[in-house]
């Protein structure tokens, strides 16, 4: 067999062919087309940066406010509840043990009511001491006195005694007298009977002198034993009011708050033990915003509404610390609240001021008194809202003040615009 013929490699290989050259107008015209491509991007985007966005929005989806011109009445918002304008604390009178209760909080109370007792054994012996001292000072100072008139008596009898033998002396005297001239009694003898009678006219007036001293002397000690009495009397009337204090008693109408003690609880004299709180005299402790708070001043109206019946107030005190964004105020209710209760929840508007004649809309979403705001703006007739600055100035509880970027019956959006944030304006359909 014949052996295939070898293929000829020089005539399989490929043939070099030299370098194709590309005319210079193709890449002038290929970087032509990628400028202009460019320069067509960059106007696009400028044009759309130039161009103000307007949004599509459903006008049923937005809420919409007036501007309105005339009078404008500043008023704060607040809530809060009701408290007790004068609540007094009862306290301990003396330290002891609360052996009874009688009321329980929440019960209504009248002045001098029984609101629980304490147990105090120095206080009950302290008083029954001072009733058994007045006692035996009275049997003393009855004693005494029965002795007084007995001595009196007796010197009296003394007295007596002796003007009866003054008058038998003076009639013996006489008659002797007449005896002697008729030389039946001698004179010496009628010269001793004066001198006897003499005698028994000086006891007589030292007896009747005894008997003014002893008088006199009596009533002095009878007075000393009556101020001894009395005061022993006052200190068992002190002894027995310490006592009938452990009683602890209602100081005014109105009804049980607090009652903070247990049956067989020891207290410390002067510790607080109750609270009475008078329904008749309330007040409203409303809270308000730390911004709102800087326009409140004590003095100025309230309306407080306790979800029965607008009752008006006044501001008592404005609170100087800020808590958690709020600032309390005190309102003082100038009408009695029917059916009160402390811890009521109420509404409470605080009048700031009055403007006559203003501009003035319903208060947007997010916009203080007193700042500048971009809003987006309705004019009339038009349907498309344009994003403006607006200037507010005072803030009420629903409306706000315009000084400046809107005009009467232009509708401002109320509603939350953040999701427009990068819009111009908005059309509304």
């Amino acid at each position: 067999m014949k052996a295939a013929p070898r293929p000829n490699l020089f005539e399989t290989m490929d043939v070099r062919r030299g370098p194709v050259r590309r005319s210079w107008w193709k890449h002038k015209l290929a970087w032509a087309l990628i400028g202009a491509v460019l320069l067509i991007v960059l106007a696009v985007w400028a044009w759309r940066l130039s161009t103000p966005r307007v949004a599509q929005v459903a006008l049923s989806s937005v809420l919409l406010g007036t501007v309105t011109r005339g009078p404008f009445v500043v008023q704060v918002q607040g809530s809060g509840s009701l408290a007790a304008a004068d609540s007094p604390w009862v306290a301990a009178p003396a330290s002891g043990i609360v052996a009874e209760k009688f009321v329980e909080p929440g019960q209504a109370v009248k002045a001098g009511t029984p609101l629980l007792r304490l147990s105090n054994p120095q206080v009950a012996n302290a008083a029954e001491s001072a009733l058994a001292n007045v006692t035996a000072a009275k049997a003393h100072l009855l004693a005494q006195q029965q002795s007084q008139e007995s001595q009196v008596l007796e010197q009296r009898a003394v007295v007596e005694a002796l003007k009866v033998q003054i008058e038998t002396a003076k009639i013996h005297l006489h008659a002797d007298g007449q005896l002697v001239t008729q030389g039946i009694v001698s004179k010496f003898k009628y010269e001793q009977e004066k001198l006897a009678y003499g005698l028994q006219q000086q006891q007589l007036a030292f007896a009747r002198q005894r008997l003014a001293k002893l008088k006199t002397g009596n009533a002095a000690l009878l007075a000393a034993e009556r101020a001894h009495v009395q005061q022993l009397e006052a200190l068992a009337a002190l002894n027995q009011q310490e006592l009938a204090r452990l009683t602890v008693r209602a100081p005014v109408s109105g009804q049980l708050e607090q009652l903070d003690v247990e049956t067989g609880e020891e207290v410390k004299q002067g510790m607080n033990l109750a609270r009475v709180t008078d329904p008749s005299r309330l007040m409203a402790r409303v809270e308000v915003s730390q911004y709102d708070a800087a326009e409140v001043q004590p003095g100025q109206p309230v309306v407080l509404d306790p979800r029965q019946q607008a009752i008006p107030g006044v501001v008592l005190r404005v609170d100087p610390q800020v808590r958690q964004g709020l600032v309390t105020v005190d309102v003082r209710l100038l009408r009695p609240l029917p059916m009160g209760r402390v811890g009521q929840s109420v509404d409470a508007a605080i009048r700031i001021a009055r403007v006559p004649d203003t501009l003035s809309v319903s208060r947007p979403d997010d916009v203080r008194s007193h700042s500048s705001a971009s809003v987006f703006v309705l004019a009339p007739g038009a349907d498309i809202a344009q994003r403006r600055t607006v200037k507010f100035g005072l803030g009420s509880v629903d409306r706000i003040q315009i000084l400046a970027g809107a005009a009467p019956g232009d509708r401002l959006i109320l509603s939350a615009t953040s999701a427009w944030a990068g819009d111009h304006a908005l059309e509304l359909h």
